[in-house]
């Protein structure tokens, strides 16, 4: 039996976790830590990275996650009105990397790298046939591991909706947070031959280009029409929407070519402004297909998919843990979700236990 579990059975050792509670606050709660299960791991995580765009959707007064205002239906597949799907307090996170701090098996001893989708928590535990899928390789940091079990899948998962049709092509993508970044790197080693990024905010433009991205300002500029007059009408058949912007998914709508294709990644919130399908959506034909990693792409599933995106990473095809992070205690969880209100400032709050 390993120390913390010895300690865990006199309940002298808890765990830290992030909630949510009912008022839309953010905080740290210690929660006690019972005995490892048989055919189980436990994790001490490294690290753990918050996502700037689901995350943040249930966070405030106003939160506008629609699992917090409407009734989903998992057999048909839709929101109704009715009693809220999520209540709080809400633990979350999918974004992680840490050690085994204690197994049954041979061959997962203590101090052995793993990467996963647990949540912002100090301990977790994984089946041992999970934790043997999801090794961290000894090339890649924790860094590196916190985005191999969703972050990069969600990116492959988006660029295989394109149907390969951005290869030997220009293609664009909107929104230069995380998944944009990311994505833009799995286009390009994909076949795209050159990747716009599109944002409005320049220090997010300058970490686009550092990642071989060219950046290009939508405040001010059309970036559609300048687009369109350097390839032509014909010139970019796929473009990426990144942001969660429905003002941005129009300009993707209108960049790319007749029966082009849009493949939406973000996470639309409330209804959608600025969108107008009476245009170039309906004169051109085009596409629109979400990318969500809810909806695998029939080539994929999900550990094959990962494998994909680990390889990526080993390759050095595309910078994950070198994207900016600024660094929080988990007990600062609340400032680092204000960090995330400053787009300029902060790209992913990372939070250390």
């Amino acid at each position: 039996m390993s120390l913390t579990d010895r300690l865990a059975e006199r309940g002298e050792i808890g765990g830290r976790t992030v909630r949510i509670t009912e008022s839309g606050a953010v905080e740290c709660h210690v929660y006690p830590l019972g005995p490892l299960a048989p055919g189980m791991v436990r994790i001490r995580t490294e690290l753990s990275v918050i996502s700037p765009g689901t995350e943040m959707t249930y966070i405030g007064r106003n939160a506008s996650n629609p699992y917090l205002h409407k009734t989903w239906d998992p057999e048909l597949r839709i929101f109704t009105p009715g009693t809220p799907t999520q209540d709080y307090p809400i633990v979350f996170g999918y974004r992680a990397a840490g050690t085994i701090d204690a197994s049954g098996d041979a061959d997962l001893p203590p101090g052995t790298r793993v990467f996963g989708r647990w949540r912002h928590t100090e301990f977790t535990t994984l089946p041992i046939a999970d934790a043997r899928a999801q090794l961290l390789p000894k090339e890649l940091s924790f860094e590196d591991g916190a985005d191999l079990a969703q972050m990069l899948p969600i990116a492959v998962n988006a660029v295989a909706y394109a149907e390969d049709r951005h290869a030997g092509s220009p293609t664009v993508v909107f929104g230069c947070g995380p998944v944009g970044l990311i994505l833009g790197q799995v286009a390009r080693a994909t076949g795209a031959t050159t990747v716009y990024a599109v944002d409005r905010v320049p220090e997010r433009l300058a970490i686009a280009k550092s990642v071989g991205l060219v950046p290009l300002d939508a405040a001010g500029e059309d970036v559609a029409l300048r687009l369109k007059r350097l390839h032509g009408a014909d010139g970019i058949p796929v473009a990426f929407e990144c942001s969660g912007s429905t003002r941005a998914l129009n300009d993707a709508i209108r960049v790319v070519r007749r029966r082009g294709t849009v493949v939406a990644v973000g996470f639309y919130q409330g209804e959608a402004a600025g969108l107008f399908l009476g245009e170039e959506f309906h004169h051109n034909g085009v596409e629109v297909r979400s990318g969500q990693i809810g909806n695998l792409h029939p080539r994929w599933e999900i550990r094959a998919l990962r494998a994909f995106g680990v390889d990526l990473a080993r390759r050095g095809a595309v910078v994950l843990g070198g994207l900016p992070r600024a660094t929080f205690r988990v007990e600062q969880v609340a400032d680092a979700f204000e960090g995330l209100k400053r787009p300029a400032e902060v790209l992913q709050a990372r939070l250390s236990y």
